[in-house]
């Protein structure tokens, strides 16, 4: 009876493995699938990140504005950044 049950139990362990390698070879394959289709998404992703780079140009943009009749401004805004200590408004010459 102890055999029967023994033989059982291994029967059942070896089922369950082969079912487990069965599924992680699916979920491989499916892996690959993606991953394949992942690539020409990568490449045209990165392929217009350049083209946008390239259209962004101030070059290009004064192009286009010439090109709808859209009037450059002449006086571009100015970020924030380096000047001098003295001319920066609320600044009272205390040093960092």
């Amino acid at each position: 009876m102890r055999l029967c049950f023994v033989i059982a139990c291994m029967a059942v362990i070896g089922v369950g493995l082969v079912h487990l390698r069965k599924r992680e070879s699916i979920a491989r394959h499916e892996l690959l699938q993606l991953e394949k289709g992942r690539l020409p998404l990568r490449r045209t992703a990165m392929q217009l990140e350049s083209e946008l780079g390239f259209l962004t140009t101030p070059k290009q943009v004064s192009q286009r504005a010439r090109k709808l009749d859209i009037e450059a401004d002449h006086n571009p805004v100015r970020l924030a950044g380096p000047t001098g200590r003295g001319s920066a408004p609320g600044n009272r010459g205390v040093a960092n």
